[in-house]
């Protein structure tokens, strides 16, 4: 009977141990993730082992996410941990639009990569150093920013024909819209047979537009 208990005593030590074992795994993984967003993905802890298949994958999602997080968040590329990361897909994604779109940016901008940007000959858009474009924001030319412009997530810049100029260092807050054209109003005929009529709009320098406000063909505002 001795013998017997001997065995068993040391099959549950084995059991407990292996799941001692198993336990330590999953919680470093879980400490990864619930710790502070890591600079990069070589800031995981050698000691957690993943397998390679897994690291490499985890390395993919990180760098989505660090991408995703700036796109809502483009402030942050004014940090230089950030903006060094995010050059090489800033220069790409820019590069790759200027081809595609007669879009012209300047230096150290940043755009996010869910921007919607439309731009034909005679209806360019120029875009200034240092410029920020957020998420989800929709530009169609012809469009003048200024250097150091910052258009927020989902905002909506239709340029017209006369369109749109944006002072240095102005600030558009999200959801702005600017819409820089009108349909004639004429009782005697469909709005959609109507003229489109284009006064252009003209924001000028450190101007900062609240978050939903709608500014229609024509208007001027001045610096600050």
């Amino acid at each position: 009977r001795s013998a017997q208990c001997a065995a068993s005593d040391t099959y549950m030590l084995a059991g407990f141990a292996q799941l001692s074992t198993r336990t330590f795994a999953y919680c470093a993984r879980r400490d990864v993730r619930r710790s502070r967003p890591l600079r990069s993905a070589s800031d995981i802890p050698q000691s957690v082992n993943f397998p390679e298949e897994d690291r490499m994958a985890r390395n993919a999602l990180f760098d989505e996410q660090r991408k995703h997080r700036l796109d809502w968040m483009h402030w942050l590329h004014d940090k230089p941990k950030h903006a060094r990361w995010a050059r090489d897909w800033q220069e790409s994604h820019q590069r790759e639009l200027s081809r595609l779109e007669t879009v012209h940016f300047g230096k150290d901008c940043f755009v996010a990569s869910s921007v919607h940007i439309f731009a034909e000959p005679t209806r360019d858009i120029s875009i200034g150093d240092g410029c920020h474009i957020g998420a989800e924001v929709f530009m169609h030319g012809p469009i003048t920013l200024g250097d150091g412009v910052a258009i927020n997530a989902r905002s909506h810049l239709d340029g017209g024909s006369a369109g749109i100029v944006i002072g240095a260092q102005t600030r558009i807050a999200p959801g702005v819209q600017l819409f820089a054209f009108n349909h004639g109003i004429d009782a005697a005929a469909f709005v959609k047979d109507q003229p489109v009529v284009s006064d252009g709009i003209a924001i000028g320098e450190d101007v900062w537009i609240g978050a939903n406000v709608c500014v229609t063909d024509g208007v001027r505002i001045g610096d600050h």
